[in-house]
């Protein structure tokens, strides 16, 4: 596309992996990072607008420092030191500065957070000004830094950027919010703590800043949100269907929040690095057999809270809210809707 610039913060933010740059892929990142760190014991990472040094042989240099996901970032921290030459100003000339900043900045943090749970001595990962040689506002020799070259695009980008619309306010992330991973990414990580575990494994305490998934209310194992899983995080097994999670192929898309028509997936705890390390599965809910007490038949469900069966669920839920005050007992030209045979 002509109008892209390439500046990769797309991949970030695609929970699927489909947006990459061929050239600046995350496994490239990781390979020629791995490659630095085995000749030099470190890596180092300058967008191409800064005016440090890139001669360097253990210089990586992209187009915004957030489009380096967190995943790559702490994989490269448990080979060797990672470091990111950020300086705040910089960005402000920047196109995509204001949003490749914040992408930066919640990627380092949880890359900290990460290593520090995996036991991995912090200073692996720095982040660090421009060299003393070149400070903000002045370079070498005392003399005042050149404006960085803007293009037309840029420009008219750096004048709407600025005005305010009466009524709105801009959006910011909420807080504790992440960025989200692709399933190359989710590898890389479980890659990473597999490499970084200790002889005698994690410590139970030891979790990732990753939420995990709980079961708030019934599932009747309908296969919806695992049938719509991009990653196959979420499936159904067994004879007795058992709806199973494996957090270390999940990419937070949060898809299945969203299909489970009774709402009863939601957020959890953090995720053990033992669970990342072993892929291991939780059963978020396992098939039982009831008796609904709206129309007294035989289900098959499991989960907390099940007391009717999915028809007379639908059906309650659908229901107008005086009738729903009342437990969903309408009056006596309430109609059920018609029951599939399987």
């Amino acid at each position: 596309m002509k109008e892209c610039q390439r500046c990769g913060l797309c991949a970030i933010a695609c929970p699927a992996g489909a947006l990459e740059d061929p050239e600046r892929t995350h496994s490239f990142f990781l390979a020629r990072g791995r490659e630095i760190i085995a000749s030099a014991g470190q890596v180092i990472f300058t967008c191409n607008r800064s005016r440090a040094d890139k001669s360097g042989k253990d210089i990586i240099t992209v187009p915004c420092l957030g489009a380096v996901a967190r995943e790559v970032i702490v994989a490269l921290a448990v080979r060797g030191r990672v470091i990111f030459h950020f300086l705040q100003e910089q960005c402000l000339a920047c196109p995509w500065g204001e949003k490749g900043e914040r992408i930066f900045l919640l990627s380092f943090d949880w890359a900290q957070k990460t290593l520090a749970a995996m036991g991995v001595p912090e200073e692996r990962l720095v982040a660090t000004a421009v060299p003393a040689a070149v400070t903000p506002g002045k370079l070498a020799g005392g003399k005042a830094p050149e404006a960085a070259a803007m293009g037309r695009r840029e420009f008219f980008r750096s004048l709407i950027r600025g005005i305010k619309i009466p009524g709105t306010a801009p959006s910011s992330p909420p807080v504790g919010a992440t960025a989200l991973a692709g399933r190359r990414r989710a590898f890389i990580l479980r890659e990473a703590v597999r490499e970084a575990e200790p002889e005698g494994g994690y410590p139970a305490g030891a979790v990732l800043s990753i939420p995990s998934l709980e079961l708030a209310g019934p599932c009747y194992l309908c296969n919806v949100c695992s049938r719509l899983c991009p990653t196959g995080a979420l499936v159904i097994e067994g004879e007795e269907k058992e709806l199973k999670y494996t957090p270390a192929s999940c990419n937070h898309c949060d898809l299945c929040l969203a299909v489970c028509p009774q709402h009863s997936l939601v957020r959890g705890k953090n995720v053990s690095l033992s669970m990342i390390a072993g892929v291991s599965s939780l059963t978020l809910a396992s098939g039982k057999t009831y008796t609904c007490q709206g129309c007294g038949e035989i289900f098959h469900a499991g989960g907390a809270g099940v007391t009717m069966c999915l028809r007379c669920y639908l059906s309650r839920n659908l229901a107008p809210d005086d009738q729903q005050d009342r437990g969903g007992q309408g009056n006596e030209d309430t109609v059920l809707p018609p029951r599939l045979s399987p």
